[in-house]
């Protein structure tokens, strides 16, 4: 009846740390301990067939609560995540192949994407998994030093 009880207690632990760690296993890693999913939203073909959406949303990678007010920038254009930290952006296909993304938030780890290939695809969806910032923020508001 002990073996038994161990191993009922061995299967639970496993359940509940290996639930906890469900997240981050199915992410794509980045270097700074967040990381992304991308989805291929399958549609119809489209009239405009060189119209490419990118949505998806930001997450805080420990909590899996929406991050608000986030930037992600796709070369020199800036997306900006809604308070739900929601974001979406429509146009047509890059003219290059591949891409990455750069996702910033104050307080979390800026994140960058490998490079993503959308070539023929029409809507992609991306979440991205932040994780917090682990230094200090520093306020600068009202210091005025010069430097000599």
């Amino acid at each position: 009846m002990k073996k038994f009880d161990h191993i009922i207690l061995l299967f639970i632990f496993l359940l509940v740390f290996g639930g906890c760690s469900s997240i981050k296993n199915e992410l794509i890693p980045t270097a700074n301990k967040g990381g992304y999913k991308v989805k291929v939203i399958k549609t119809k073909p489209k009239i405009n067939s060189d119209e490419l959406t990118i949505k998806g949303t930001v997450f805080d990678v420990k909590t899996g609560n929406p991050i608000s007010y986030t930037i992600l920038k796709v070369g020199c254009i800036e997306i900006h995540a809604s308070s739900q930290g929601e974001y979406s952006y429509k146009t047509k296909n890059f003219k290059y192949d591949y891409f990455f993304i750069e996702v910033n938030s104050v307080g979390y780890k800026t994140i960058i994407t490998n490079f993503l290939d959308l070539t023929n695809k029409n809507e992609v969806k991306i979440d991205f998994y932040l994780a917090e910032e682990d230094r200090p923020i520093i306020e600068c508001e009202g210091v005025n030093y010069k430097l000599k």
